[in-house]
């Protein structure tokens, strides 16, 4: 296990490549749910402290339970990208089975989490640049992830993560600044 995390961590096409050769469905499950679990609990629970044990859990299960169906979602735009671009290759259940393994740097700065926690409100710049940089790594496996998965080049899988990253902008502001519009020409 200390071998493939590894692999998949820091040898990244050598590691995405022999998962994709073996089923790992599950194992991708759960380390993607004890990334984002242990993630999202050390965040809330040292920022919500005061909250009673029962508001904690229900925080920690809604978070992961969130970014499980954002996962599966976001594989399966990925997937209807690549078919659209004419990738035909690919396989969807290889692509979710390898994107599971991709929430693993949220697992490697979960320490970092802690601290940034413990410091109070002086650690939120902290935890924003983890976070950020988690997230950034997050979307290099993800391009390691599509390359392998739909042997298409570093730069085509690079470029259909921006694309599909500005159509998920484009859907969650849209009808906020629709919304937005609408409201001030009713006020006005």
């Amino acid at each position: 296990m200390r071998k493939e995390s590894f692999m998949i961590l820091f040898e990244t096409k050598a590691g995405m490549t022999e998962l994709v050769t073996k089923p790992c469905m599950w194992r991708s499950a759960l380390y993607f749910v004890a990334s984002m679990g242990l993630y999202s609990g050390v965040v809330t629970n040292t920022w919500l402290l005061n909250q009673p044990l029962e508001v904690r859990g229900a925080m920690v299960l809604s978070v992961v339970m969130f970014f499980v169906l954002l996962l599966f979602l976001y594989s399966m735009l990925l997937h209807g990208i690549l078919e659209t671009f004419g990738a035909l290759a690919g396989d969807a259940k290889a692509l979710i089975c390898v994107a599971g393994y991709t929430a693993m740097p949220f697992l490697v700065f979960t320490p970092v989490a802690l601290l940034a926690g413990k410091l109070g409100l002086g650690g939120l710049p902290l935890l924003a640049f983890i976070s950020l940089v988690a997230l950034v790594w997050m979307h290099y496996l993800l391009v390691r992830a599509l390359e392998v998965v739909y042997i298409i080049s570093f730069w085509q899988s690079l470029g259909v993560i921006v694309f599909s990253l500005v159509l998920l902008y484009v859907f969650f502001t849209w009808p906020v600044r629709v919304g937005f519009h609408l409201i001030k020409a009713l006020v006005a």
